[in-house]
């Protein structure tokens, strides 16, 4: 194994939205791995032995960044965790220092490496075209373990929008024996902090004019689990930031959110938002005779899907300011903050209005914090208020309905920057009602054991979302892609494979004909018939004898499938399921199997799980109830044969 940087990871501290830790020297210790309390091993894939940061704030472009860690690794899975890298642009963040220095079980030095030792390399990642980012790191190859690592860095940066927030505990199955955190604000901006989840940890903080302290001690590694909320909502951490501060030679101030948002609209947006006359004579044509203002912007975004296509740009402010949307429009491609202006200054030409909207964009939700106003979020999309109704735009997706979200950035509290300030709103939620999956199958079983079937489905809200990537498969990825999906029956083989998205109603259509050569067990003269051939939960929830941490199900879906068998006339139905119904606070589970004639058979199945996060207490009671839905799902009814 080695340490390697990860450009992802890289990217996202570069764009300042999730931000490295800093640094203090000290004298030399033994850090002798004999000398680490056992309990921090437990679980523990690294123990951090010492890890100081220092922020020095000296003017509103002026901080220094200080970061003093040792951490040892404690097998191969811990090598991950070192974080022996360092980012710089040559422009607004320079490297002052950098060292480490590797140790082996007892403590004993291995090796040593300089600033110089130290690789530099471009931090563009994929998707990335260009960006004036940098990054040195260094890749350890140990021969034996535990070993430790020593590592210092010191950093000059010329914002002050960005301030590293404390996570005393770094990652899962991470043992902290000292963590600690001081902000130095020779500043006249005041500084804020706010906790999270810090609740029965015994963390100490500090806090007088123009300094800020916190410190940490033993605190056992926590082993992720199955189901786990999201990192940030669960371990403890503080988010630090000014009121006043620069952003690459911009004044900001950030004490409300309408000020903030005004300051980005002025700052950052103003003026960008302008085509020339040619592409707005372009644009005048497109939406010419249109009355409706939802299909003119239906047309303009589809104009703009049509037209341009998503590369990552991170030059200019930290990542922040759009390029100007004269500038897309010449070269047909921009990053989500330069295709959102595109599109806006589209909209504006045309007289309608839309405003940029700064979220935190990702499969998980996760919402702007509207009790603490600072630089937030990852992303930028659309929000078009029409009369009647509001309009959401996902201006990087070629494929993704118009108006239609999807898990990217739903159901979360999000930034529209407006004229007047900004202002924070909650977008779209899909729930139960919104993403459903409606299948219905003509099965048609014969008497070898096999069976032939017809299926179709429809997929709305989240559903869609989850299905709509086959369209842009090949045929035979499609196929390998349906033989995954049912991989559990034997001799499967597809005749016919038609599917469609229909993008104006948001639904995703599947038409299939297929056959299943060993569908049903033979026994003697009786025939045992799964029920449920195509809609089938299989995983139970991991056990936990003793969870730690509370579970999340995800977002809310129901399911309706309905099958009707027709058996071959040589049998007849010898045992047939009861109807079933489960329900609780995680959903509902309902099948119902009805005897249609002597040789027809329909069942139908419901299915509604609910998201939410429970308690640690309650994750038995809902692998309870998913056991209950596999088993039935399981299910066989028995044919028969009938006497010569």
């Amino acid at each position: 194994m080695r340490i390697e940087f990860e450009l992802s990871k890289i990217n996202m501290l570069l764009l300042g939205f999730v931000l490295s830790l800093g640094y203090s020297s000290s004298a030399q210790e033994n850090y002798n791995v004999k000398l680490i309390p056992e309990e921090l091993k437990e679980n523990a894939n690294a123990v951090i032995r010492k890890h100081n940061t220092s922020i020095e704030i000296t003017a509103l472009d002026q901080m220094v960044i200080s970061e003093f860690k040792v951490i040892t690794i404690l097998n191969r899975f811990g090598d991950q965790l070192a974080g022996t890298y360092e980012n710089y642009d040559d422009s607004s963040r320079s490297i002052l220092k950098l060292s480490a220095v590797i140790l082996d079980e007892k403590g004993s030095e291995i090796k040593k490496y300089k600033k110089s030792d130290f690789n530099d390399v471009s931090a563009v990642s994929n998707g990335q075209l260009y960006m004036d980012d940098r990054v040195m790191y260094i890749n350890y190859y140990p021969s034996s373990y535990p070993y430790t690592i020593v590592f210092e860095s010191k950093v000059k940066e010329k914002s002050t929008a960005f301030l590293n927030n404390w996570m005393p505990i770094t990652n899962y199955n991470v043992g902290v024996e000292k963590s600690s955190y001081k902000l130095i604000n020779l500043t006249n901006s005041e500084f804020k902090f706010k906790s999270y989840n810090t609740d029965g940890y015994d963390l100490s903080l500090s806090e007088k004019v123009g300094k800020l302290f916190f410190q940490a001690e033993n605190l056992k590694a926590i082993e992720k689990e199955s189901m786990s909320p999201d990192f940030l909502d669960v371990m403890p951490w503080i988010r630090v930031a000014l009121n006043e501060f620069e952003l690459k030679g911009k004044y900001g101030t950030c004490k409300t959110w309408e000020e903030f948002g005004l300051w980005q609209y002025n700052e950052l947006l103003s003026e960008r938002d302008v085509v020339d006359d040619g592409t707005q004579r372009k644009i005048a044509n497109l939406i010419s005779g249109v009355t409706s203002t939802k299909e003119k912007v239906k047309r303009i975004y589809k104009y703009v899907q049509d037209n341009t296509r998503y590369v990552g740009v991170q030059l200019g402010i930290g990542g922040w300011q759009p390029i100007d949307a004269s500038e897309v429009d010449r070269v047909k491609y921009g990053d989500c903050k330069g295709l959102t202006n595109y599109t806006k200054a589209l909209l504006k030409s045309q007289g309608i209005e839309a405003f940029y909207t700064v979220v935190y964009a990702g499969n998980s939700k996760k919402s702007i914090d509207e009790n603490f106003t600072s630089l937030q979020g990852n992303h930028v999309f659309l929000n078009v208020p029409l009369e009647d109704e509001t309009v959401w735009l996902e201006c990087t997706s070629q494929t993704i309905p118009f108006g239609f979200l999807g898990d990217f950035t739903d159901d979360r509290d999000v930034l529209v920057l407006k004229p007047t300030g900004g202002e924070i709103v909650h977008t779209p939620i899909y729930n139960e009602t919104i993403n459903t999956y409606l299948a219905t199958a003509s099965i048609n079983l014969d008497e070898e054991g096999g069976m032939v079937a017809d299926f179709a489905s429809k997929s709305n809200g989240m559903q869609y979302d989850l299905q709509s990537y086959k369209e842009r498969l090949q045929s035979d990825e499609l196929e390998e892609r349906y033989l995954s999906q049912w991989n559990y029956l034997n001799g499967l083989k597809l005749y016919k494979k038609e599917i469609s998205s229909d993008k104006e109603n948001i639904i995703f259509h599947e038409n299939l004909n297929l056959s299943v050569s060993n569908y049903v067990t033979k026994a003697g003269d009786k025939f045992f018939v799964p029920i449920n051939p195509f809609n089938r939960l299989t995983e139970i929830p991991v056990k936990y004898t003793d969870r730690k941490l509370p579970f999340k199900t995800e977002r809310s879906f129901t399911d309706v499938d309905t099958y009707v068998f027709k058996i071959p006339k040589a049998y007849r139905i010898d045992v047939l399921l009861e109807n079933f119904q489960v329900s609780s606070e995680f959903g509902e589970y309902k099948i119902e199997i009805h005897k249609i004639d002597d040789n027809t058979i329909k069942y139908v199945r419901k299915l509604i799980l609910k998201e939410g996060t429970f308690t640690k207490e309650k994750y038995s009671s809902y692998r309870d109830f998913i056991k209950k839905i596999i088993r039935k799902d399981n299910s066989k009814i028995i044919l028969t044969k009938k006497e010569s």
